[in-house]
């Protein structure tokens, strides 16, 4: 730490719309090592000094992970790092009495996991000390390493990014005298980068994100006003009030080729359906399901019903155009529509396109025929969005920047909405600090509700793990639909 504090430099980074478009959450994973080493040497497998001064050594290379962020009128923000004035990322280190068998004989289940072991949620909120940390390390020696980033200033790339650095810097440190030196690398954190790569073509956006994002209503803008710590608050609650429950599923390849052939008859021909269009159109039309089901059997509708009630009283009918339609969240990845994905920039590259679909069709039965229609929404949303629509999309964020709370009111208001990201290409399998690299990595067990991750596997496996989060009682429903998990097959 010392090596940090004696080198960073002062400075301040301004955010950018698409920064706090994703502010709310945060990006935690949990890695899980296994120690190879032959027995006499067990003892020097993941040294937590040469981890601790390689994370402090990469810090450098990212200090605005060490910044206090602060946020001003509407929304916008700045992240200030001050080198008399640090907010160092938490950093932690424990031993615990886990055996790995017993990990691995469980797939890596939740409930081994020591309850410590995750120090967040998937709300980025502030510390006992009133200060939001903008990245939570804890090296679990032997087994676990969580690590948490805050949406406020990376994305799962600069996430990834991160970790690879801090692994390539611990890789040189125990490279047991062996002299070599680490690749020197360019990480950019200016915003500008994204305004520059902007088209200078524009085309409308959707009609549905037109009307969720600008069209200014007054609880969106209160809540773009307060306090990120307030906010988090406030987003952690109603995350939480929904009674939340995690699973981890795998998807074979051979299935996923198989649901597609069983859906082509119901195709345009020139039409092909990708991996997540297939995933993304499956999870949401399960989810959807899951809670008509939960509300129905529960005669007042339980938890979902008094949600429901409790945000329409608070902000309204503020979302009335759509009260018949159904939107997916399809966060999409924009860094090789705007050409830099080979720049090193680090900042929020994402935008939330949204499929729409009748919420007709999202709660019935699921057949071969509807699952083709909801997919093919997916492809249109995601085709949909090229230079021109994302030049629009991000000029018209930055003439309304408080809009970034819009989509959290809305999903406030509409506990049937899903959310769907695909991380599938994170290289989170890579990461090698010297000692190999991780044998399963997932999400922390809870995520926002009705989210979707859609994850990649071990190398040794094809296919996708998929991290889903429900309530609890729309989840008990999901463990029995059959459409689900002819193609998924529960992991834990």
């Amino acid at each position: 730490m010392e090596y940090f504090t004696a080198n960073v430099e002062s400075q301040t980074i301004e955010l950018a719309v698409l920064d706090t478009l994703s502010s709310f959450s945060n990006i935690p994973f949990i890695y899980h090592f296994e120690n190879t080493m032959a027995a006499d040497k067990r003892d020097l497998f993941m040294p937590g000094d040469a981890l601790r001064d390689s994370f402090y050594k990469t810090l450098l290379e990212f200090p605005l992970l060490a910044g206090h962020l602060y946020m001003g009128a509407e929304g916008r923000g700045s992240v200030v790092v001050d080198r008399n004035n640090l907010n160092l990322p938490e950093y932690r280190e424990s031993t615990y009495d886990v055996h790995f068998d017993e990990l691995k004989a469980a797939n890596y289940n939740w409930d081994l996991f020591p309850k410590d072991l995750v120090s967040v949620c998937v709300v980025t909120t502030a510390g006992a000390d009133g200060v939001i940390k903008l990245a939570n390390t804890h090296c679990a020696l032997a087994c676990f390493l969580f690590a948490n980033m805050s949406h406020y200033v990376v994305d799962g790339i600069g996430f990834c990014a991160f970790m690879d650095r801090w692994a390539e810097h611990c890789r040189q440190a125990c490279c047991d005298g062996v002299r070599s030196v680490v690749e020197h690398r360019v990480f950019h954190f200016d915003r500008n980068i994204v305004h520059k790569a902007l088209s200078l073509d524009r085309r409308p956006t959707s009609a549905a994100a037109s009307d969720l994002f600008f069209v200014p209503r007054f609880a969106a803008s209160a809540l773009a006003w307060i306090s990120p710590a307030l906010r988090g608050r406030i987003m952690s609650v109603v995350a939480s009030m929904g009674k939340p429950e995690a699973h981890m599923f795998h998807i074979s390849k051979e299935r996923l080729e198989a649901l597609r052939c069983s859906l082509s008859n119901y195709v345009p021909s020139d039409i092909r359906l990708s991996d997540n269009d297939l995933i993304a159109s499956l999870a949401s039309m399960t989810i959807v399901n899951g809670i008509k089901s939960a509300m129905t059997s529960s005669g007042n509708g339980g938890i979902l019903s008094r949600l429901m009630s409790i945000s329409s009283s608070i902000f309204g009918d503020l979302f009335a155009k759509t009260e018949n339609e159904h939107l997916t969240f399809v966060i999409a990845d924009i860094r090789h529509r705007l050409d830099i994905c080979d720049i090193g920039y680090t900042g929020n590259c994402v935008i939330p396109q949204l499929a729409v679909n009748s919420l007709q069709r999202m709660e019935s039965p699921i057949t071969p025929e509807s699952h083709a229609q909801v997919a093919s929404r997916v492809r249109a949303a995601v085709q949909d969005l090229d230079g021109p629509y994302i030049s629009q999309f991000v000029h018209t964020l930055n003439r309304f920047p408080s809009s970034f709370a819009q989509p959290l009111v809305y999903t406030i208001n509409h506990p049937e909405k899903v959310f769907i990201t695909n991380q599938s290409r994170f290289p989170l399998y890579g990461l090698n600090f010297g000692f190999g690299t991780p044998v399963w990595v997932s999400p922390i067990p809870h995520s926002a509700i009705n989210f979707v991750k859609v994850m990649p596997v071990h190398p040794s496996q094809t296919g996708y793990n998929i991290h889903m989060t429900t309530t609890s009682r729309a989840m008990s429903n999901i463990l029995c639909n059959a459409s689900w998990l002819d193609l998924a097959t529960l992991i834990f």
